[in-house]
């Protein structure tokens, strides 16, 4: 059981849609939806604040399944705020569409994590759209900086090691240019 100030060390275990485990040495898919109405713009596409809002999600997902989750927010007073954030949007999502979104950690620090979150169309599987984000781990009361706790450290390090295995994606380390 977790307390109220710091969580214990969760034993890091994904699985998929259908509860198979997925091992850590892949990007694992941690937040699933589907295209509501609302979500789709003027052009008939779902509108870039969908986006963010299930980029954001994910990142939630990610911080639940490191042990960042709401019971440590709350006892902690500590969160992650996103400090950069660039998406790339691949491919048109329309009304209805159905979306896995996965998360590979490209890097992490002592206060800082860098993730990479990759749309895919849930049954198809064709890549939509990425989003990669520079995290700050904060302490909220002040506001100001503050370093992982060792646990979520260990967490991170962990998934960052399994993952530094997998292929760099395409659009990380992007920036915008004419």
């Amino acid at each position: 059981m977790r307390s109220s100030v710091c969580p214990t060390v969760p034993v890091l275990q994904v699985s998929d849609q259908e509860n198979n485990p997925v091992p850590l040495t892949e990007a694992p898919a941690l937040y699933h939806t589907r295209v509501r109405p609302e979500w789709v713009d003027y052009n008939g596409h779902m509108s870039e604040a969908y986006y963010v809002l299930v980029f954001g999600y994910t990142s939630d997902a990610f911080l639940d399944l490191i042990g960042m989750d709401e019971i440590y927010r709350r006892g902690t007073g500590h969160s992650l705020y996103t400090l950069e954030a660039h998406i790339s949007y691949l491919h048109e999502v329309g009304e209805g569409q159905a979306l896995a979104v996965s998360t590979q950690v490209l890097g992490a620090d002592a206060k800082r994590v860098r993730l990479f979150h990759t749309m895919n169309h849930a049954d198809k599987g064709h890549l939509l759209a990425t989003a990669e984000l520079m995290l700050l781990h904060v302490d909220t009361t002040q506001p100001r900086a503050a370093a992982f706790a060792p646990e979520i450290q260990t967490q991170l390090a962990r998934v960052a090691q399994a993952h530094s295995k997998l292929s760099r994606p395409t659009q990380a380390g992007r920036s915008i240019a004419l």
